[in-house]
């Protein structure tokens, strides 16, 4: 049976730039999509305070009229003591979602530091991962989200706030057969593929927060008889362009990526 993931990140509202019109188009297009689930990967708000949540708890609520919805705070929400509201008014900054159908699980971290843009994962949550890892069967997909981007992203200009305890966790994901990592923050979309491991960002779904000719938008997965397929939805007008296709099964009892096809995003 067939399934459908959206990746979305960064609305930010409370941004001078923040649109009703993307967001009502977003809302519109998740609808008649249909999904069967949802990963925010952090930055509902602009700068983490009550009446940036109070909006977006408003949008939460939509979001999860429509699917089911998991969401991880990002650097913008932690401004302030905006984790506070986050915690109140949307949800647990960390979480595990395993679909057994589809045969896969999906782990939730917080990257976000209090006041600044960098982020870390921290001692405590790698050794949580490292835990809920442990207990995920190899016959299973391993996903893995949170906000901040793990390798830098081309067209993002300086590269000054990745994950300061990125090698850590880059090792403790590769040696733990992770398959999927999924994040956001630099409003670029993009995907690499680094030890078997593919590692896609979503842009900014609602904002004019954009680099060089980029437009607004969030990504679609597609699961269905061993195949994934990602899609790139332009909020805008809900257009869809394919810009990568894995071939995923069981190799020696693990569930592996046997073969992919990535196809260029930006241009040089």
């Amino acid at each position: 049976m067939g399934k459908k993931v959206i990746q979305i990140s960064d609305v930010h509202f409370g941004d001078s730039t923040f649109s009703l019109e993307l967001k009502s188009n977003l809302l519109v297009q998740l609808e008649d999509e249909n999904p069967d689930l949802l990963i925010f990967a952090g930055d509902l708000t602009a700068n983490g305070y009550a009446h940036e949540y109070e909006h977006a708890l408003e949008f939460v609520d939509e979001l999860k009229s429509i699917t089911k919805t998991h969401i991880v705070p990002g650097n913008h929400d932690a401004r302030n003591v905006g984790l506070v509201h986050f915690e109140n008014m949307i949800s647990e900054r960390k979480f595990v979602h395993t679909d057994k159908n589809s045969n896969f699980t999906i782990i939730g971290l917080d990257s976000s530091e209090a006041d600044v843009s960098h982020g870390q994962i921290g001692r405590d949550q790698m050794d949580w991962l490292k835990a809920e890892l442990a207990k995920i069967p190899e016959d299973r997909a391993k996903v893995v989200t949170f906000h901040h981007h793990i390798i830098p992203i081309p067209q993002t200009g300086r590269e000054r706030n990745i994950l300061l305890d990125s090698g850590d966790l880059m090792h403790i994901l590769t040696e733990n057969g992770v398959d999927f990592v999924l994040n956001g923050h630099k409003h670029v979309p993009n995907v690499w593929m680094l030890n078997n491991m593919v590692v896609l960002n979503s842009g900014t779904a609602t904002t004019g927060k954009l680099r060089g000719n980029g437009y607004a938008s969030y990504n679609q997965l597609e699961i269905k008889d061993g195949e994934v397929f990602v899609n790139l939805v332009r909020t805008e007008n809900g257009s869809k362009r394919e810009i990568a296709h894995y071939s995923v099964g069981l190799m020696d009892e693990s569930m592996v990526i046997h073969s992919y096809i990535h196809k260029s995003i930006h241009s040089v």
